[in-house]
């Protein structure tokens, strides 16, 4: 394997196209009428169209995958996305062996995570 990439299926496209790229700030790498390849970095996000909202589960218990977006300082980043409009998981960050963590929903109700790494990983 040479890279790894992510699949996300939304409830709307456009509204979905809108939130990653104008709010969370990634860059648009080719788009179809049912589809968008998106970049975050070297990390490529393939967005497709489907017809229902994400699936409720209890996020860090019940198996599912996450987005999880990288940041230099991940409460620069809350702030910025709050004031945005995001709704977090938590009031205050997690923290895990890796870093610290912030859980979000998006437009479809999928949960994606920020994360900085601890000062060993930079």
């Amino acid at each position: 394997m040479e890279h790894a990439s992510t699949l996300l299926v939304v409830h709307n496209l456009t509204i979905s196209k809108a939130f990653y790229v104008d709010v969370l700030g990634l860059k648009i790498v080719e788009e179809y009428d049912d589809s968008i390849m998106l970049s975050y970095g070297l990390h490529n996000i393939f967005m497709f169209q489907g017809t229902m909202q994400a699936t409720d589960y209890e996020h860090g218990y019940h198996a599912n995958s996450s987005l999880v977006l990288t940041v230099h300082n991940l409460d620069e980043k809350i702030d910025e996305l709050k004031s945005k409009g995001v709704v977090f998981i938590h009031k205050a960050p997690n923290e895990n062996r890796w870093g610290r963590y912030a859980a979000f929903f998006d437009p479809s109700g999928i949960i994606n995570e920020l994360m900085e790494f601890a000062d060993h990983r930079n």
